[in-house]
Order: structure tokens, then C-alpha cells, then sequence
């Protein structure tokens, strides 16, 4: 009876172990696959002015996305000057991310 029941101790340990080690991969593999503000801006920039024209912005965008496209364009705009800056879009992604923290 002992090893039966030590067997199935290590079992569930080995069962345990498993669904932690899969659990931790999932998440540095979703951390991965976050988007990297610099290489999405270095990609849209077509120009290598360092900044976005909306037409850059919209480069790449599905029609679903191009929707509020103008709209997300202006928030990032911070300084009003018709281009996005790499600073801009990072401040304006971070906004972003503490807003969807509070909801």
C-alpha cells in the first residue's frame, strides 16, 4: 500500500511540476511576442525622418484598424505637428496601458 500511495505522490508531483513549468513558458512566450514600439516605428517610417506621417501610421493596417486610425493618430500627436515621434508613441502606448490597468 505504501508505494502505491508513494507512486501517486510522485505522480502528482511530476503532474504539478509539468502544468508549472508549461505555465511559465506560456507567459516568457506571450512576453515575446509583445510588439516592440521602436521596431514598429523603425518599420512605418518609411522616410527615416525620425516621425510618422498619419499615412505612415496607417501603413500596414487592417481595415477593421484603419477605422480610428485619424482619431489614435491625433492623441499620439501630442505637439500637434502632423507627425508622430518614436518619444510620442512610446509615452502614448504607455497611456494606453495604464488606461486598460484601471478598466
Amino acid at each position: 500500500m505504501r508505494i502505491v500511495t508513494t507512486c501517486l505522490l510522485v505522480a502528482f508531483t511530476c503532474l504539478a511540476l509539468s502544468v508549472s513549468v508549461s505555465s511559465v513558458a506560456k507567459a516568457e512566450e506571450k512576453a515575446k511576442k509583445k510588439p516592440d514600439p521602436a521596431k514598429m516605428f523603425e518599420k512605418k517610417d518609411a522616410d527615416g525622418d525620425g516621425a510618422l506621417t498619419l499615412d505612415e501610421f496607417k501603413k500596414g493596417m487592417k481595415e477593421k484598424q484603419l477605422e480610428g486610425a485619424e482619431k489614435r493618430f491625433k492623441r499620439l500627436d501630442k505637439d500637434g505637428d502632423g507627425k508622430v515621434t518614436l518619444e510620442e508613441m512610446k509615452a502614448g502606448l504607455a497611456a494606453m496601458g495604464q488606461k486598460k490597468k484601471k478598466e
